[in-house]
């Protein structure tokens, strides 16, 4: 199961090609901008957020496997990690509103429009996990991509804060939810390509509203 990793990952970063130089160029102004720098982490902090909800909100219903409660805790712990660098860098307590956030509001509908078209999609007849790990799993694949763009960013300007346990924990959520999908779903593989074809038309307007928030 394991090979479908690189081989996802491959195909979402090759898809998202001509997205590097843009996202690549505004991470590193960015590093030399600290108050916008401050609610960008602050952003992403939201998003960790948002997406810790979701899991727990997707999985109230039923019993929740140590390995759920695991990424709910590392999801819950990101959120943790970025606000603290947001509010380190900004010097200030900081909320989730549009003053302190860069596309806050966009982020949300982001979160909200992926999740409703993933679960419509699905339908009410796929086991009650299966929309749970697909968001999960389409939200790994940009989450890994922008990591990387936005580590290679704060590292060529010197930048102290460091990605890299993020980073390998959310790669090893992308393997645990592909491992759990393999098992429960035969129409994992387009599946895949259809909710990251959605996502991919949507990441363009949240990038818009980060990239143009003031």
């Amino acid at each position: 199961m394991l090979s479908k990793t690189p081989h996802a990952l491959e195909t979402f970063e090759a898809t998202n090609r001509a997205w590097e130089a843009p996202v690549a160029a505004f991470l590193t102004a960015l590093c030399g901008d600290k108050e916008r720098h401050a609610r960008f982490l602050n952003t992403l902090s939201q998003m960790e957020h948002v997406g810790s909800r979701k899991i727990m909100m997707s999985q109230a219903k039923g019993e929740l496997p140590q390995d759920t409660l695991k990424h709910l805790a590392e999801e819950t712990r990101h959120a943790f990690f970025f606000k603290r660098a947001a509010e380190k860098l900004a010097g200030r307590t900081l909320d989730y509103g549009t003053e302190a956030t860069l596309g806050g509001n966009a982020a949300r509908m982001y979160m909200g429009r992926l999740d409703a078209f993933i679960a419509d999609e699905l339908g009410s007849r796929a086991p009650s996990e299966t929309a749970y790990l697909y968001m999960s799993l389409i939200v790994e694949l940009r989450a890994i991509w922008f990591y990387r763009t936005y580590q290679a960013a704060l590292t060529a300007a010197k930048h102290p804060l460091s990605l890299k346990s993020v980073l390998a924990e959310e790669e090893l959520h992308l393997e645990e939810m592909l491992a759990r999908l393999d098992a429960i779903d035969p129409a994992l593989d387009a599946h895949i390509i259809l909710f990251s074809a959605y996502e991919n038309a949507r990441f363009p307007v949240l990038w818009g509203e980060i990239a143009g928030g003031n």
